[in-house]
């Protein structure tokens, strides 16, 4: 009795479903524009149903790879890498790269994080500095070395 009420079931649903439609196929493409645009869904070809496309009745939405920016070779930067390379060969070794750097006492030929450059630069200048620039940096060691005591990789 339970078979042939399943039957009777399968069968009503079935003619209530109709000939069984076609999943719609969304078509990939570039075009020469940048940005996204809507694909269009071709009827008629099946999806398999692993497809991320399988069951959407609608065209979805393809974003398109950004275009490539053009890149300027002869910056500051670049023009300028490795000039002072041939120091040493030119000029006996007798003198450093970093000693041609121009710029703070502090900072030549120096690398670290501001915490770092800060407490350097009061070490070196601290002495010589007006009242309020010193006043200053000292509060912005304190401002520091709580906020890298308190948050980074380096706790």
């Amino acid at each position: 009795m339970a078979a042939a009420a399943a039957l009777l079931l399968r069968a009503a649903g079935r003619a209530l479903l109709g000939r069984a439609t076609l999943l719609p196929c969304a078509e990939r493409g570039f075009s020469d524009c940048g940005g996204a645009r809507w694909a269009p869904a071709r009827p008629g070809l099946p999806v398999p149903l692993s497809s991320p496309l399988a069951g959407l009745t609608r065209p979805i939405r393809i974003k398109e790879p950004p275009k490539r920016k053009p890149v300027d070779r002869w910056t500051k930067k670049r023009a300028l890498f490795g000039v002072y390379d041939n120091v040493g060969i030119l000029g006996g070794f007798q003198i450093h790269p970093k000693n041609l750097i121009m710029g703070p006492t502090w900072l030549r030929g120096w690398r670290g994080n501001e915490l770092q450059r800060c407490l350097r630069k009061k070490r070196m200048v601290g002495d010589r500095m007006f009242a309020d620039d010193y006043h200053k940096l000292n509060k912005r060691i304190r401002y520091l070395y709580r906020r890298f005591n308190r948050t980074g990789k380096h706790r």
